[in-house]
């Protein structure tokens, strides 16, 4: 690796940590370490793009790297240790001309592209410059209250050993959580004694990301990456509680939280927006706020194992609110059904309290069925105190209504699409919601959905090199009844927006002009003035090009798949089968079906678009602007492929309000 130093003083000589097999010998070290190794060389998710890394988004007018670092100086560390990979230049630049940081030694460690590895294996190169017998080590995206970091730096000198800051507010699997990490803590001396124990009663709590250590943590690191080319941090801890040598300090109701994900990030910046600091800064008078928990998982098996699915989740308020978000649901045809099921799947964050529908028995049964209240008149529920949020999955040309009259009782909503078909009132809709700071979510569930989320951060992660192709196939399967697709809008607007919405979640852009061409098999659909097969091409400013090609039915079952090509490679998101199980014989080879239809092959995206909605609402976070505002922009997408099918040519997405008068009346 590449290694730069910057603001150089003179430096100790670094001790030999070089021993023949066995443990290494004990240690004499100074009392309060002054040396902190932050890594930003971490592997990418949804909150990298190639030109923002996650470490340089902006929370209050500074990047997210700079409070980090700035936390470390407020407490007393003089020498800063910088560990970065992926878009580190960028880093560099940000971080080498901030002046609040020439008070302090800040080395870079440049990874370049060895930062694949991932986290665990680039804490290695930063062994070499440290200097210092002991070090304090977090992660670039983990904020402390600076007396967390003062109480960890004052601890006791331990020969050979390594302290793990533990929140105990937190005693439970964490499913889809990456490097969360439970932990079983002996209360007399804090000795460590398992990492990710298999009973959960046996877990103490969890770790939260902040540690100090001596060489050995280096030379656990050295061990394990002679043995396997990559591994998790958890191994790490999990090698030093077998020796005995990790010992954990908890929390004690201090601040501390992290900024993973997208609903992290919105509730850093909202609190940013107030003008107080992130966390209470040395001297302030500023109350301490507490991490809690938030379910993101997006692991289907892990949820559908432990409702809960959860990952750590910045907040005040201390640990994961009890109450349960009081829900009204309306619509108990298809789509609300779906609802249901992952209504029923985390009853502990949710609690069914109305239900709304025009069928009386429909209505009768699910009341009965989930001990709730039921009516045909939404006015009751939304005047109802005790109602938190919406949802909306009543039939397509009552959305704007049932959204607009949420939205204005206060309720949180997450709705079905469309929002509607009217431009005017899906504009409406959204400046309703944004204005008024409610947490609003239209239903896309496959930005949830495991598979299209980990092609995302390939992408972000630089696998394909620059985008230059993205291939969708998007076919349903069964054909819908002919009474659905009189009233869905039409293939484009029904089917369509969705991969559209996809392709502007791969790439963050919006296309120039789009060109589509289709047909009708089906006379029932052709008298609808509609069509059952298309095929679209998108044209972006950046040079992407984008197809997609769909089908009202596919004999063979549901069948959606993306393919990204680029200059250094491509990379595919397949099907989902029924199965894993192959069968090879004198007949051939033969493998699983493709799953039958969209509730087979979603479940687990609505019940993680469904908890992710929950925690938005409890907590008041409503989605980032650019993200809210897509709808607007993707609508016109939409409505440009239906003008190119019907005017027969290629339709700028900038023409599209002058050329409105072309269509039909849905």
């Amino acid at each position: 690796p590449r290694r730069t130093s910057v603001h150089k003083r003179p430096r100790p000589q670094a001790a030999s940590s070089n021993h023949p097999g066995g443990a290494p010998p004990a240690r004499t070290m100074a009392s309060t370490p002054t040396t902190a190794v932050v890594s930003c060389a971490v592997r990418p998710t949804d909150l990298d793009t190639n030109d923002m890394p996650r470490a340089l988004l902006p929370i209050g007018g500074q990047p997210l790297i700079k409070h980090t670092l700035m936390q470390l100086v407020d407490a007393g560390v003089t020498r800063i240790v910088l560990v970065i990979g992926y878009r580190g230049q960028l880093i560099r630049d940000q971080l080498t001309s901030s002046p609040e940081l020439k008070k302090v030694t800040l080395d870079i460690v440049d990874l370049g592209d060895a930062w694949r590895a991932g986290f665990s294996a680039s804490l290695l190169a930063a062994r070499k410059a440290v200097h210092t017998e002991d070090f304090l080590l977090c992660t670039f995206d983990h904020v402390f209250d600076p007396s967390i970091i003062k109480r960890m730096l004052a601890l006791p000198a331990t020969a050979n050993g390594t302290t793990v800051l533990v929140d105990t507010s937190r005693r439970e699997p964490i499913a889809g959580s990456g490097e969360c990490t439970l932990l079983s803590v002996v209360d007399e001396d804090n000795t460590v004694t398992k990492v990710n124990p298999a009973h959960p009663v046996e877990a103490s709590g969890i770790e939260a990301g902040l540690f100090k250590s001596t060489a050995v943590l280096f030379d656990v690191l050295e061990e394990l990456s002679n043995q396997k080319p990559y591994f998790k941090f958890a191994e790490v801890l999990s090698e030093l509680a077998q020796r005995g040598t990790l010992h954990a300090m908890p929390v004690d109701g201090s601040a501390w939280f992290a900024v993973e994900n997208f609903l992290q990030l919105a509730h850093a910046r909202e609190h940013a927006a107030t003008g107080l600091p992130l966390l209470t800064r040395a001297g302030s008078s500023n109350p301490p706020r507490r991490s809690f928990i938030a379910p993101v998982s997006s692991d289907p098996e892990a949820i559908t194992s432990r409702p809960d699915g959860i990952s750590k989740v910045i907040g005040p308020g201390g640990a994961a609110p009890a109450t349960k978000l009081n829900i009204c649901l309306v619509g108990l045809g298809r789509a609300g059904q779906f609802h249901l099921r992952s209504i029923s799947m985390l009853t502990d964050k949710v609690r069914l309290v109305w239900v709304v529908d025009v069928n009386e028995e429909q209505v009768a049964k699910i009341t009965n069925q989930y001990d709730c209240q039921g009516t045909a008149d939404l006015d009751i529920p939304l005047n109802d105190p005790n109602v938190d949020a919406v949802i909306i999955a009543s039939t397509t040309f009552l959305h704007y209504d049932h959204i607009i009259r949420s939205l204005k009782a206060g309720k949180a909503v997450l709705a079905e699409k469309p929002i509607s078909h009217d431009p005017a009132e899906l504009t409406h809709v959204i400046e309703t919601a944004h204005k008024n700071k409610i947490p609003f979510l239209a239903g896309y569930q496959r930005r949830c959905d495991k598979n299209f989320r980990a092609l995302k951060q390939q992408m972000v992660a630089g696998s394909v090199g620059g985008t230059r192709v993205i291939k969708c196939t998007s076919r349903d399967n069964p054909e819908p009844p002919l009474e659905y697709l009189r009233i869905s809008g039409g293939i484009f607007h029904d089917m369509l927006c969705h991969d559209f919405d996809m392709i502007h979640y791969l790439t963050g852009e919006f296309p120039e002009s789009v060109y589509s061409i289709g047909h009708t098999y089906n006379k029932a659909i052709a008298e609808m003035d509609d069509i059952d097969t298309a095929v679209v091409t998108l044209r972006f400013a950046s040079g992407i090009l984008a197809t997609v090609d769909t089908s009202r039915i596919a004999a063979y079952g549901y069948d959606q798949r993306i393919e990204v090509f680029g200059d250094k490679g491509m990379c595919q998101a397949h099907n989902m089968s029924e199965s894993s199980i192959m069968v090879a014989s004198v007949e051939g080879y033969t493998t699983p079906r493709s799953e039958w239809s969209f509730p087979q092959r979603y479940p687990q995206a609505y019940l993680t678009e469904l908890a992710e909605f929950v925690e938005m609402a409890k907590n008041n976070l409503p989605e980032e602007e650019p993200s809210v505002m897509r709808h607007i922009m993707l609508e016109k997408v939409t409505t440009a492929a239906e003008l190119s099918y019907r005017l027969g040519r290629p339709v700028r997405v900038d023409e599209v309000e002058s050329l409105r008068s072309h269509l039909p009346k849905h």
